[in-house]
């Protein structure tokens, strides 16, 4: 059961990776074609901005689970770090369960939003919303997912100090 467990929460990180890398290479592109769009002469296509902020939101739906996985989600870590060892796996235990929670209670919202786009279309780019309004699924079935895998063992607790954010 843990091996097929682990097999899956592998699975979805590749996903969600994969997600993210397509959001941020799409998220490049278009901010390019704004950037050089100031050039005189070189064209500036009206879409781009609606893409961009598309792809922003998609880059946060896929990191999100993810950087709950690695511990990476923005935290107290001046609390947290001050109390014992034993004490700090109770609160980020804790953390995943509120997680969970608030994540499983809002997932028949997002479900219901999601639902009630069918049939709308961005405007200047024509393409079914539904693409965008699933951000507001995948945001708390990711977080329930990654909390439930943290809550199994997997993931890390906190971010390396490598990152500079704890002094």
């Amino acid at each position: 059961m843990r091996n097929a467990f682990s097999a899956a929460v592998a699975a979805v990180s590749a996903l969600c990776r994969w997600g993210t890398l397509a959001a941020i290479g799409v998220l490049i592109v278009v901010v390019t074609i704004q950037v050089l769009g100031r050039v005189p002469g070189f064209p500036s296509p009206p879409w781009t901005e609606e893409v961009a902020r598309f792809a922003l939101v998609h880059l946060v739906a896929f990191s999100c689970g993810l950087a709950l996985l690695r511990g990476e989600l923005v935290n107290v870590d001046m609390f947290i770090l001050l109390l014992p060892k034993p004490l700090q796996w109770a609160v980020a235990r804790l953390v995943d369960v509120a997680i969970l929670v608030f994540a499983v209670a809002i997932i028949p919202g997002a479900w219901d939003y999601v639902v009630g786009s069918v049939g709308e279309r961005a405007r200047s780019i024509d393409v079914p919303m539904i693409w965008v309004y699933v951000v507001t699924l995948i945001i708390p079935v990711s977080l329930a997912f990654f909390s439930i895998a943290r809550l199994a063992g997997f993931g890390r607790d906190t971010a390396s100090p490598s990152h500079g954010e704890t002094v």
